[in-house]
């Protein structure tokens, strides 16, 4: 097994549950893009599945939104014609394709990240293998594609290959960042940069009005680049004119990725809640290195860097005992410390809302799923695998919950402001991108 295999891990996961549930998925789908009914008034924001749907009907034309209100779960799926898979197979309604012979195809995607004004990252993958084949097999050297979504629209602007190959693989988590000529918060934006943090100083980053990815160098003022290898384990956060790529054993490094030569500002997180640098950083023990991941997966559900009431926010759940709860706000935009707001008994609060934890139960921790980006005090927890709790921190208390029809992998919180509904990608380099759009139907969420 290749250490290729190894950096694919989450994608393995994926794909192990795409093989499995492949029918029953692509029939919910199907009833739900038949059902739903149109509606001009989304909420204000959603929790969006990180898994990006793939549909192959032949009525589908643009990107689907299926918004539902928090706590319940929206989903966004892109017709198969708009992805343009090579060689793509004859539409049968599922996700996994016989292309003949032994050959397997798996076509999925994943909601990368969320702008900050309502536009999301889309990157889908077309996998393949000879079958029967493990969900190791279905690892390596997919063909990647990328697009900038808009949710309400289903305006979906396809991104050039990286290098001009569709082959690249990229390790960490690639963030999306807009930007508006009249500031934050002025209405629909003028340009967007999409970029990915590369551990020796490095940006990849696509911007619209270029057209073209380009490999710049960051710089650090007053010191060294980082205190240590950072290992991303969270989706990038766009917040405050930058994107953040966060580590959540050690804290989160921010750029600009519009300047010309971006500086690195790094935020260390809480004192306490630092960790040690892993022993196996440079392991080449592959069994080592699936243990080191699979670790950094379930320290992911306990820790969250996002955005809320305008600032930039830590939340972490302790393992065990009495479940604390803390939620942490960073003091100003240039990182010179958390403060902490809240902290509470989760285990206390989930059992006078109804939810008590059994001891020796087979339930996991709690998870933090969200941070609400309108209300600071308040924390989207999952309980076990399908129930989605809120939390409100500030009073103590249960307010909401929601049933969840799918175990999901990670969701990913979305502002939907009311301008984003009849606004357009920008792009200013005309011919170097494909604008992916209905012409029929402005709004194309059900």
């Amino acid at each position: 097994m290749s250490l290729r295999r190894l950096l694919g891990l989450s994608t393995a996961a994926v794909s192990g549950r795409y093989l499995s549930t492949a029918g029953a998925v692509s029939g919910r789908l199907r009833r739900s893009l038949s059902t739903g009914a149109a509606s001009s008034h989304p909420p204000p924001w959603a929790i969006i599945d990180h898994s990006a749907e793939v549909d192959r009907s032949s009525s589908a034309q643009t990107a689907c939104f299926r918004p539902v209100g928090p706590p319940g779960v929206s989903s966004i799926s892109a017709p198969a014609h708009l992805i343009d898979p090579t060689a793509r197979p004859t539409a049968d309604g599922g996700r996994v394709q016989y292309l003949g012979g032994n050959v397997v195809q798996v076509l999925f995607g994943h909601v990368g990240a969320a702008s900050g004004d309502g536009h999301l990252l889309l990157s889908y993958h077309d996998l393949r293998a000879e079958g029967p084949c493990t969900n190791w097999d279905l690892t390596g050297n997919p063909e990647i594609q990328r697009f900038v979504c808009n949710p309400l629209t289903g305006e979906m602007l396809r991104l050039p290959d990286i290098g001009g190959c569709r082959k690249i693989l990229v390790v960490h988590h690639m963030g999306l960042l807009t930007q508006a000529d009249g500031g934050p918060g002025c209405g629909p934006p003028d340009r967007f940069a999409v970029a990915d943090f590369v551990y020796n100083g490095a940006l990849e980053r696509f911007l619209s009005d270029e057209g073209k990815w380009k490999t710049v160098m960051m710089g650090s003022p007053g010191g060294p680049l980082l205190p240590r290898e950072m290992e991303m384990n969270q989706e990038t956060v766009a917040f405050g004119g930058r994107l953040w790529w966060v580590d959540l054993t050690l804290g989160a490094v921010s750029v600009d990725p519009f300047a010309d030569r971006p500086e690195i500002r790094f935020v260390e997180l809480p004192s306490g809640s630092v960790l040690p640098a892993p022993a196996c950083a440079h392991e080449t023990d592959l069994s080592k290195v699936e243990e080191r991941a699979l670790s950094m997966m379930e320290l992911a559900k306990r820790r969250r860097i996002g955005v809320s009431e305008g600032r930039l926010r830590y939340a972490e759940v302790t393992p065990g005992g009495p479940f604390l709860l803390s939620s942490y706000a960073l003091d100003d935009g240039e990182g010179s410390g958390w403060k902490l707001e809240h902290q509470v008994s989760l285990r206390k609060v989930l059992a006078d809302g109804g939810y008590p934890w059994q001891e020796n139960s087979a339930q996991s921790s709690p998870q933090i799923a969200v941070l609400d980006p309108l209300d600071a005090s308040v924390i989207y927890i999952k309980v076990g695998e399908h129930v989605l709790v809120v939390v409100d921190m500030h009073n103590g208390k249960v307010i909401g919950a929601s049933r969840l029809e799918d175990e999901y992998f990670s969701v990913i919180p979305c502002v939907l402001p009311a301008w984003l509904g009849s606004s357009r990608i920008p792009t200013a380099a005309a011919g170097k991108m494909d604008v992916l759009e209905s012409t029929d139907d402005l709004f194309s969420f059900v």
